[in-house]
């Protein structure tokens, strides 16, 4: 599974930072684990841990709902996997109209990044398209009336708007010279129009990237000036400058279906790394509509993965509220229990967590939610772990240490 460089950079800077009972459990020093030692950093939270054959070794407060935040991420990635399939690739589609404009549709693709654009105009040249009257743009794959909960107005990338049809996640990575001269902070990256407008905003001798989210038509006009300058880069001539929205019917002729160079499971190793909530929420949008059909809607998301919840988690039901796919929502509820079950169905796939100190982890942080899951490996395997923290101080570090002492000595 590798991923380019640019597209691990653009994801390192699109990133969201984002009854009891207790069986006897030693320290290294020998000293059992106690109640009140877990507890001593717990105002309102719980913790579970569970051995390398699935059996419950501790539990503090297991059943209580809390807002796991990122977290929820690997529950997404275990249901797209079995909804969509591990070669899953998102697709986007090419068409000719009789006056030889050409039409881009996207189908939600979360990585069509500028490395797969040029991968795109290389394989339209091939294809023997070297002039294009105009570009037209169709994003009608996805409703136009999605709005995340939890998202706001900000320019937080991830803050990014999902639709059909986004390029380099919705961000423009930007730098000005001492001169003032603007240029892309991305070499493969091509200046657009845009691009240079919005980098006039930026202090000589300066770069930061920018959510074009912040305007809704920013979106839509980025995609079109990306593919236009990278398409004039591989020598197809586009006779009208501008670009125009269409959706696409019977008139238009498809002459090229590009599917992603990554696959799903690439995909999902780079979301849970670097917990991307607009790259969670695209792949949310597009497992609905490939079960319910299309345009993607939220009300078809939440039914399809609500009905693989059901069914792969029925015990779990009660009280678990799933609100979208990134976490990012404050109305998402779950236990630990809950979440220990989602960590036991995914522990073949436990090496796609990213590695801290030695632990397979996701993290979930929100304003007061401070919370861990994953996996402590052992010589024996992998002994999964939640620690749901809804409280001012953030004591999951020490929680950790101290599951990571009673890995040390059993």
């Amino acid at each position: 599974m590798s991923l380019s460089p640019s597209f691990l950079r653009k994801l390192q800077l699109a990133v969201f930072l984002g009854g009891v009972f207790f069986a006897g459990v030693g320290f290294a020093s020998g000293q059992p684990v106690t109640h009140q030692q877990i507890e001593k950093w717990i105002r309102h939270g719980s913790v579970m841990l569970n051995d390398e054959t699935g059996k419950t070794l501790l539990a503090y407060h297991p059943d209580t709902l809390f807002i796991p935040a990122s977290i929820v991420k690997i529950y997404t990635a275990l249901a797209a996997f079995d909804i969509l399939g591990e070669g899953f690739q998102f697709k986007t589609g090419f068409y000719r109209d009789p006056a030889g404009n050409l039409a881009i549709k996207g189908w939600g693709d979360p990585q069509l990044i500028s490395e797969e654009i040029h991968l795109i105009a290389a394989r339209l040249k091939a294809l023997g398209i070297t002039h294009v009257r105009q570009l037209w743009l169709d994003q009608t794959a996805f409703s136009g009336e999605i709005e995340i909960a939890g998202t706001s107005n900000s320019l937080n990338p991830y803050d990014a708007v999902n639709g059909a049809l986004v390029v380099n996640f919705n961000t423009l990575f930007l730098g000005r010279k001492t001169d003032g001269t603007v240029y892309s902070a991305e070499p493969v990256t091509p200046l657009t129009p845009l691009a240079r407008i919005l980098g006039r905003q930026l202090k000589p001798g300066t770069s930061d990237r920018f959510n074009l989210s912040v305007r809704q038509e920013y979106t839509i006009r980025y995609a079109g000036e990306l593919f236009a300058e990278i398409l004039k880069q591989h020598g197809i001539q586009i006779q009208y400058p501008g670009i125009r929205q269409t959706a696409v019917d019977h008139g238009w002729s498809l002459v090229y279906t590009h599917a992603n160079s990554q696959r799903l499971s690439s995909l999902i190793a780079g979301l849970l790394k670097y917990s991307n909530n607009f790259i969670a929420n695209q792949i949310y949008l597009a497992a609905g509509a490939e079960k319910k059909g299309y345009p993607a809607t939220l009300a078809k998301s939440r039914a399809v993965f609500q009905g693989y919840f059901k069914t792969a988690f029925p015990a779990h039901i009660k009280g678990t509220t799933i609100d979208e796919a990134s976490g990012i929502s404050r109305s998402t509820r779950m236990c630990a229990r809950t979440m220990m079950a989602i960590l036991e169905r995914f522990r073949p796939r436990a090496e796609l967590l990213d590695r801290k100190k030695g632990v397979l982890v996701k993290s979930g942080t929100l304003t007061g939610v401070y919370n861990y899951a994953g996996y402590i490996k052992t010589g024996r395997g992998y002994r999964p772990f939640v620690i749901l923290l809804n409280q001012g101080n953030n004591q999951r570090d020490r929680i950790l240490t101290l599951l990571l002492q009673y890995n040390h000595s059993n």
